[in-house]
């Protein structure tokens, strides 16, 4: 918890920083807060950094494009603070120019090395937009997910979940995105659709069992992989689908079907 004074004290050092600071290209943003006298684990609050990145994002006050060298000095000389400040402000900025701010965003998205900056990104950035303009949006996902970069696709993995648990009629629209890509599918893009297919057996699991349905006799055995590495529970629609693949001519097929008739097992 931050005493008042304190809080009145970062706000009021941030907005010095931005007015006095930043126009000269003076961006150790160091002085706002080395001064807070506590400390966890050696390290700064995170509720410090989280205040002090949420007031630059509001006192930018639509100035965020006339800054870019400061952004990438936070992401590659300012550490997790840095990446952190830079996720709150980018929260504002893309709202004001999303054409300029999302590929700004994906520059850095598909070269950090950092999960946890990708994870805070995502959530601060891109969900926003999705849960307000989700149709604006799932195709740019999509695209995002083709570039088969682990770190981004553990992130919008997890923000697709967290989207669709929010509002479930987006199921049949982003899976239907994702199913277009199963033909070329990627590592990643396999990995995505089968936890995209998991959680949506948690939510809508008529919607789960009818993707079987439709697929209970492909012989395509990247689709079997996915829907196969999906399976959740024992039951006759998934029995009768492995039970086919099971008995396919192609060994791939027939790996495949037998691998989920064991899982099955286990499930029942």
């Amino acid at each position: 918890m931050i005493s008042l004074d304190w809080k009145e004290r970062l706000v009021k050092d941030t907005k010095d920083f931005i007015e006095r600071k930043l126009p000269a290209g003076d961006y150790d943003i160091d002085i706002i807060y080395n001064a807070y006298p506590q400390r966890i684990d050696n390290n700064i609050p995170h509720a410090v950094i989280t205040l002090v990145g949420k007031t630059f994002g509001s006192k930018l006050n639509r100035k965020y494009d006339k800054f870019l060298a400061f952004y990438d000095y936070l992401i590659h000389e300012k550490g997790d603070n840095g990446r952190m400040i830079f996720a709150y402000i980018m929260a504002r900025a893309i709202k004001s120019k999303p054409e300029l701010f999302i590929p700004y965003i994906e520059k850095f998205l598909v070269s950090t090395k950092d999960q946890k900056s990708c994870n805070l990104v995502i959530d601060k950035t891109i969900f926003p937009l999705l849960k307000k303009k989700p149709h604006d949006y799932i195709d740019l996902l999509a695209n995002w997910i083709k570039k088969d970069n682990d770190l981004l696709s553990l992130s919008l993995q997890k923000m697709l979940v967290k989207l669709i648990t929010y509002d479930p009629t987006l199921i049949k629209p982003i899976f239907s995105k994702l199913e277009i890509s199963w033909l070329y599918a990627t590592h990643n893009m396999i990995r995505v659709s089968t936890n995209f297919l998991k959680a949506i057996y948690k939510i809508d699991p008529k919607f789960y069992f009818s993707v079987y349905e439709n697929y209970k006799s492909t012989r395509n055995p990247i689709f079997a992989e996915i829907l196969c590495n999906a399976i959740c529970c024992y039951n006759e629609t998934l029995k009768n689908t492995c039970d086919h693949w099971a008995m396919s001519g192609n060994i791939n097929m027939k790996k495949i079907g037998i691998h989920g008739q064991k899982l099955l097992k286990k499930k029942n």
